[in-house]
């Protein structure tokens, strides 16, 4: 029988390679974990990092420059909603003006391959492509009065804000 000579390097490198395929691995199964019900997501919309989406295929989110006038001004909630008919989980989305004397139109949302199993308002959300979600059909966003829609799926969508716009009319 032929008996294989290998460096022992190779078997460092092959060590190291398994080691952080596993790292990757328990991180994504942590990450694609449902939220406690009493545990609330904000996720704020600046500059950010890249993501693979859930349910995208592998697609990446790249995030896009805000207006100057809109940095911080959006805040993006998201908590787990009583299930639906059949036990689907649900989510609800709350999308709000920080500020206090301005408005914010035009907002889209980073959104993946975004799907619902319950029907929602489409002058509150829809999804216009892949990772392109607008907000209230692209009209003001007053400080006071949040965007708000339910959506069902067996996992939560993640959602940042992509653009938006201070020159509202």
């Amino acid at each position: 029988m032929a008996r294989l000579h290998t460096h022992p390097s190779a078997a460092v490198v092959v060590v190291v390679t398994m080691l952080l395929l596993q790292a990757c691995s328990e991180a994504s199964a942590s990450s694609s974990q449902r939220l406690p019900l009493h545990q609330m997501r904000k996720m704020l919309s600046v500059n950010a990092p890249s993501m693979s989406s859930s349910g995208g295929g592998g697609h990446s989110v790249e995030p896009l420059e805000l207006e100057e006038c809109s940095q911080d001004l959006l805040e993006v909630s998201q908590i787990n909603a009583p299930s639906m008919a059949g036990g689907i989980p649900a989510y609800s989305v709350s999308i709000t003006n920080t500020c206090t004397d301005c408005l914010v139109c035009d907002v889209h949302i980073a959104c993946g391959d975004f799907a619902s199993n319950d029907v929602i308002d489409p002058a509150k959300f829809r999804r216009l492509g892949f990772n392109d979600c607008l907000v209230n059909d692209g009209r003001s966003i007053d400080p006071s009065f949040p965007v708000s829609f339910h959506y069902g799926n067996s996992f939560p969508y993640p959602m940042t804000v992509a653009s938006a716009s201070c020159a509202c009319n």
